[in-house]
């Protein structure tokens, strides 16, 4: 079986959408969002939300999707069924549904039962395989769009960490199409191109490594310490696990392929706990000087020791593996957002202060000499002084335009109304007021007719779904508003 591609990456360029009322900053938009903290957060609705709350996915080429696999809590919140459906020619059709998961429950995984493997698969108690329908193959099989439906929830507002569906490029698709997605995929799951462009031998259960060979007529015994906890062959990198064992990188790639075949993420093979930030392999760059230092010493036992272990495409690999992913000078990391942004203007606009002020102290001193100075003279300082504080003025002004641009990226935060506006009276601007308690403490925004609402009034309006001023709104159209003060 050959490798699943995740659809919901962010590069394959898919979408969500919801119309249910989101808590602020936990939209449907992080379950696909391309930045690691939004991706983190996941999926939470508004408290008065009760299920069901349906989620649908699109894809811009039609998938053959073969697992989903969903994570319902976020903290303690935590919800507990759910329903998958696939688009068949415009129709909605349920392909599988789960209730009652347990509070031991962390993940869900929907699969076809041909296509399970019980000896691959993890026998945790954490993780929960449900089976599709025999009649979802017909609609997975080509599909643009799969809905997440949240059923029920332990007493709380539907919840969704994460989710990710696995498959392949639809056979409807042009063979063009086809290779495109792969080789997109190929690009984020090897971002450096350095993978072997040897295919594994017939038979063999790893892709060769160029591991020293002892002589026939050898009687030397390599150290257990040297030798890989796995496959007990003799480590070219040796990998410390957050387990405390040491295996070679090239076990934990092939562990992590064939957990990639069931939308699994790279985890410890010892234990099954998915590597993250704090938990993950690290490189054992003492063992390995010292597994070096063990073959030059016996090198006439050895039919060949190179210099150094491993080949130089996998040295790179490795490192590009544990390095930080940093920017060039003078680039944003797309992660970094409005703020990084923000900041590295400020930061540019005060080295150029810094340097106006130096050439304004200087002029000022100049301003300030000899009495008996030319009167012409004395006008080119003071034209020097009024443009170094005029230098000064525009980078303080170029700074609060910084800061008003990254507001203006902040989708979840009100912005400040323009003085135009302000000044001509206009009526398009809400009144600071709740519209239907007239309390100061309001907190949400009806988008449809603009006007306040505090947290109660929301929930009686939001019944019928009527604003006071008898325009209809739907809960996509409420929003959270943020007073900010000039």
């Amino acid at each position: 079986m050959s490798s699943l591609i995740n659809f919901l990456n962010p590069k394959l360029k898919p979408s969500v959408e919801t119309d249910a009322v989101c808590e602020d900053g936990y939209t449907a938009a992080n379950l696909v969002a391309d930045d690691v903290e939004q991706l983190e957060r996941g999926f939470m609705c508004f408290a008065v939300c009760k299920p069901p709350i349906e989620i649908v996915f699109d894809f811009p080429k039609a998938v053959d999707m073969k697992v989903i696999k969903l994570w319902p809590s976020c903290g303690a919140l935590r919800s507990t069924a759910f329903e998958l459906h696939g688009r068949h020619d415009g129709i909605w059709e349920r392909v599988a549904f789960v209730r009652d998961l347990g509070r031991g429950v962390d993940s869900v995984t929907f699969c076809y039962q041909s296509d399970y493997n019980s000896r691959s698969s993890s026998n945790s108690e954490q993780s929960e395989k449900v089976f599709f329908f025999k009649s979802a193959h017909k609609i997975l099989a080509s599909t643009n769009s799969v809905k997440v439906v949240i059923r029920a929830t332990e007493r709380c507002p539907p919840v969704l960490r994460k989710v990710q569906m696995w498959g392949l490029p639809a056979r409807s698709l042009d063979k063009a199409d086809r290779e495109l997605v792969k080789t997109i995929w190929s690009e984020i799951s090897d971002p450096y191109g350095q993978r072997d462009a040897a295919q594994t031998p017939t038979g063999q259960r790893s892709p060769p490594r160029n591991v020293p060979e002892l002589r026939d007529q050898s009687t030397l015994s390599i150290p257990e310490e040297f030798l890989d906890s796995i496959t007990w062959e003799l480590m070219i990198f040796p990998t410390v696990l957050p387990s405390g064992k040491v295996v070679d990188q090239s076990t934990i790639d092939k562990h992590a392929e064939e957990e990639a075949k069931w939308g699994r993420q790279p985890s410890d093979p010892f234990t099954g706990l998915e590597f993250n930030a704090q938990r993950k392999a690290i490189l054992h760059l003492a063992l390995k000087a010292r597994i070096e230092k063990f073959l030059m010493e016996n090198s006439e036992h050895f039919k060949a020791v190179p210099r150094s272990l491993g080949t130089s495409r996998q040295r790179r690999r490795h490192a590009s593996q544990f390095a930080s992913s940093t920017c060039q000078p003078g680039q944003i990391s797309p992660a970094a957002g409005t703020y990084s942004a923000l900041s590295n203007a400020y930061k540019q606009q005060q080295r150029k202060s810094r340097a106006t002020a130096t050439a304004t102290s200087s002029s000022a001193a100049s301003f300030g000499g000899s009495p008996h100075s030319p009167p012409a003279a004395k006008r080119a300082r003071h034209s020097q002084h009024g443009s170094a504080c005029a230098t000064v003025t525009s980078a303080t002004t170029s700074i609060d335009q910084a800061i008003q641009q990254a507001l203006q990226k902040v989708t979840r935060f009100s912005q400040l109304p323009s003085n135009s506006s302000a000044g001509s009276g206009s009526s398009s601007a809400p009144p600071a007021s709740c519209i239907n308690c007239r309390s100061a403490q309001f907190g949400y925004e009806i988008r449809t007719c603009r006007h306040l609402v505090c947290r109660e009034c929301l929930v009686l309006l939001s019944q019928d779904q009527q604003c006071v001023c008898k325009v209809f709104f739907r809960c996509a159209d409420v929003e959270r508003y943020h007073k900010l003060d000039p």
